[in-house]
Order: C-alpha cells, then structure tokens, then sequence
C-alpha cells in the first residue's frame, strides 16, 4: 500500500504554526535572502525653499523649550511613518532663533550637523563651543554632551543621525540637563588645536573619546577640495570625493556614519556607481542632477537628497560654476560588519 505525505499547506497547518509562534521560511524566503538590496526608500529630493518657510513657522508656533529639539524631520516617501530618510539613516532640518538655547544632553545615537545658514550661532560639546558657518560640519558622537545656542539670526542646519539603526539593536539611551560633568578643558577651539591639522598630541592615548575632533569649518575643507581639484584628474564615477576622516584612526568620522564632499566639473556627467549603504545628499553651491535609478532629481544649494542602498547614481553638473555637494551614509557600518559593496559602470 503506497504512503500518503499531509499537505504541506493546510488550514490545519497554519493554525498549528500560528500557535507554536512559528512560520515556515519557504513563504519569505526569496524576500529575506535577496541577490540585491531591496530598499523601501526610494530617491527623493527635499528643496530648502519649499521647507524653510514651513521651519519658520514652526519657529513661532512651538518653542526651544516645548520641543527640546525643534526639527523637522525629513520623511522619505517609501518609509512614511518610520521617521528615516533612507532605510537606515535619519534627517532633519533644526531651527535655533536669536536668544534660544537648545538644552542639554546626550544620547547613544550619533549624530551630525551640516550647517545651511547661521549667524553667531554655536555648538558646545562636552563643554567645548564651537562657532558654527554655513557649510559647517559638526559631529556631536555618541554620549557626548552638545547644546546649541548663540543666533543672532534664525540657524537652521541639517542634522544626520543613525536613529534607525540604533533602533534596531534597542540600544537607545539618553541624559538630558542636570548632570553634565565639569570639563576644566573646555576652551573654543581646543580640539581643532590638537587634531585639525594633520598632526596630534603625543599624550592623545588620555583622550576620553575615540573621535576628538568634532568641527570641520568650510573654510578648510572647501579649499582642501579645490587644491585636490586642481591637481588629481577627476573620477569618472566619483567626480573629485573625499572623505572626513577621525584623526584617531584615519577611518570614517563615526563608529556608524560616513562623510564626503564632492565637487563635479560643469558639463560633466558622473558615470553610473552602485554602492550597499544609502546615502543623503546636501547641496553646498552650483546647480545640477542626481540621476538615481533612472529619476532625474533636481539638486543645489541647500537642498537635501536621498539615494537608496544600490540604486545607481549619476551626478551631472547643469550649471556654469563647479557644483559641489556634501553627503553622509551608513558605510561605516557595512565596512566594519563586511556588508560593504560597490559597482561602477563602463
């Protein structure tokens, strides 16, 4: 008599599964394990023009105080309701106005703050201020101490943090106002001192932190990217890139987030690249496209730019001038947990 095998789907199957708190990996299986990325953000532009006036009114609506952090949060339109610009970074614009101070505190999560217009305003970490120009860069890393404060005019940056991915591991801890440690050392400009030139102190194994320097001026690093301009042949995939480095240990400037500036000739059109980690654009001067996936995305000065993990990118100046645009990524997370690949056309 020949055996008979049960379904291997059934009502009664199911059932059984559901009760166990199980369910059978041949449904998902072609979801979970992939041959590519398969990203729910999806390429979108955010222009500073439309979303300033909406960061204004904000301003008058809900105060320092009330919001602890008054930020308008940059929601991409494949992740709504997540609260993240790509799959596994967060973006946000955040207002100061004259005479506020953002308190004080300090979380797990790192964080990043490219400056898009400010006028006397300042950033102090652990205790350390630090005046703050349009195009700026300012690190406040994970569970140090950072407050805001010191416009004469509305301030108003783009913050970068990795929100989502600390989520993900539910290792989110914060400390606000009211127990912030004395910093004796606590003098403006101290860490540019002793880290900002290539150069570092010979007592640097005391230092508290593994990322001592936290400001990056547009002073330096915009004249850093012309001279290499001016001297290296530009990529074909990359324009003329480089990276911010942690003067500690010459990798990413955090332990979960890259940093590049990037400068395109006009009349140029990078060639199509691919890489694992999403990506968030800002715009710094010129006029050009973020080509992502086959969309067409309109980018400059101020505006704010998402691109997916591996959706291939082309970035084409469409202006006179050099079209030069800053942007952070989760690649210091893939390189560290060996995720990280890229893909560069013919």
């Amino acid at each position: 008599m020949a055996a008979t095998t049960a379904p291997i789907d059934g009502a009664d199957f199911r059932h059984a599964l559901d009760q166990a708190s199980v369910s059978p990996l041949w449904d998902v299986m072609a979801a979970l394990v992939t041959e590519t990325p398969k990203p729910r953000a999806v390429p979108h532009v955010w222009p500073f023009a439309a979303l300033k006036p909406q960061l204004l009114e904000a301003g008058r609506r809900i105060t320092a105080e009330q919001a602890e952090r008054r930020v308008l949060i940059l929601e991409n339109p494949g992740t709504a309701g997540d609260h993240t610009v790509t799959d596994a970074l967060y973006a946000g614009l955040q207002l100061v106005l004259p005479g506020e101070t953002a308190p004080v505190h300090r979380h797990t999560q790192s964080a990043l703050r490219f400056v898009l217009e400010s006028e006397g305003a300042w950033t102090s970490v652990d205790g350390e201020p630090v005046n703050m120009a349009p195009f700026d860069l300012v690190l406040t890393p994970s569970w140090r101490w950072h407050e805001h404060g010191g416009a004469v005019a509305p301030t108003i940056w783009l913050d970068g943090l990795d929100i989502p991915i600390v989520q993900r591991f539910s290792a989110g801890f914060a400390e606000r106002e009211g127990n912030v440690p004395a910093n004796e050392h606590a003098i403006s400009g101290r860490t540019r001192a002793a880290y900002g030139a290539n150069l570092k102190p010979t007592n640097m194994q005391a230092a508290e932190t593994d990322t001592p320097l936290f400001h990056f001026p547009y002073a330096v690093w915009s004249e850093s990217l012309a001279q290499y301009a001016q001297k290296t042949p530009v990529d074909p995939h990359r324009g003329w890139t480089l990276e911010f480095t942690n003067p500690r240990d010459g990798g990413a400037i955090m332990r979960t987030i890259s940093a590049f500036v990037t400068m395109v000739p006009p009349g140029m059109k990078t060639k199509a690249r691919r890489q694992s980690a999403g990506a968030v654009f800002a715009g710094v001067s010129g006029a050009g496209m973020l080509h992502v996936g086959g969309e067409a995305l309109g980018i400059g000065p101020r505006d704010v730019g998402a691109v997916p993990s591996w959706a291939a990118l082309e970035i084409e100046n469409t202006g006179e001038a050099p079209l030069v645009l800053f942007s952070y990524s989760d690649r210091a997370c893939h390189e560290k947990l060996g995720f990280w690949k890229e893909s560069l056309s013919q």
